[in-house]
């Protein structure tokens, strides 16, 4: 596990983040208290599938939260001790009215998220991440008849840490990584058994950046304007499956567009509104 020691701000080098040559980009440094608002879009329709649920969903849509909590010192996942991130992410999602059918029975389905990522500060590879869904359905769009599907966690470990990045980038480097991706599940619901969905893997998986430019996807543009020289990394597991992507923009030092595609059947987009750093004046 993440062992924590909180420090205090002033000890973290402020020199890791340089422009180099090339168009290279090095890893960025943050401070508590930087905050990325991300328009979001849910598409949990194969977990349902997954499930054996008797439902049909519109995609999910809503806003997500990530703010940096905590800079602290942790014991990672091979016993080192490094410098780390918490970041803390909170939505809220939504079918709207009459977008969710549920054993025959129109509504609205809403979803909670809240979760916790511990990124190593060096590399901004991923330690942990661990999340709670809390799903909720209204027969009939009525609100007192709100029931609860689901609260159920994900708690994900990586050993050794997840490298998402492998600064600095450059257009056209690539990499690839073998790590242990452990998922305990955990939590309740009338509708599926959330242990279903523990795993322990060994994974090797390759990344690329492939492109160097604005980011669009779908022919949509995030609402953010100021990322024209944006990184987009894709993702692919040992057998070549596409995981999502990961639009890199050095000017919000974090992603303006990050797509994951998770096994247990739902895909997530996160794309960039507002970054409010922690050094602004707004």
């Amino acid at each position: 596990g993440v062992v924590e020691s909180s420090i205090h701000l002033e000890q973290v080098n402020e020199e890791r983040r340089s422009q180099g040559v090339s168009g290279a980009v090095d890893v960025p440094t943050y401070r508590i208290g930087d905050e990325w608002e991300y328009e979001t879009k849910f598409d949990v329709s194969q977990l349902l599938a997954q499930a054996n649920v008797s439902a049909s969903l519109n995609a999910l849509t809503g806003d997500t939260v990530n703010e940096v909590t905590d800079i602290f010192y942790a014991t990672d996942n091979n016993g080192d001790t490094v410098l780390a991130y918490e970041v803390e992410i909170s939505g809220s999602f939504t079918s709207g009215n009459s977008g969710a059918n549920l054993e025959g029975v129109s509504g609205r389905l809403n979803i909670d998220y809240d979760g916790i990522d511990i990124l190593r500060a060096r590399d901004l590879a991923t330690i942990t991440s661990d999340f709670t869904l809390d799903v909720r359905f209204r027969p009939f769009n009525i609100g007192f008849l709100e029931q609860t599907l689901g609260i159920v966690t994900f708690d994900n470990t990586y050993t050794p840490a997840k490298e998402r990045y492998d600064f600095p980038l450059r257009n056209g480097d690539q990499w690839w990584m073998e790590f242990e991706a452990k998922t305990e599940v955990s939590g309740t619901s009338d509708y599926f058994d959330p242990t279903e969905f523990d795993s322990e893997e060994d994974e090797n998986n390759s990344w690329q950046v492939i492109k160097n430019e604005a980011p669009v996807e779908d022919g949509a543009s995030p609402q953010y304007t100021g990322c024209d020289d944006a990184y987009k990394i894709a993702e692919w597991n040992a057998t070549g499956v596409n995981l999502g992507f990961n639009w890199y923009c050095p000017a919000v030092r974090g992603s303006v567009w990050n797509r994951i595609v998770n096994p247990a059947g739902f895909t997530i987009d996160w794309i960039l509104k507002t970054y409010s750093p922690a050094d602004s004046n707004s």
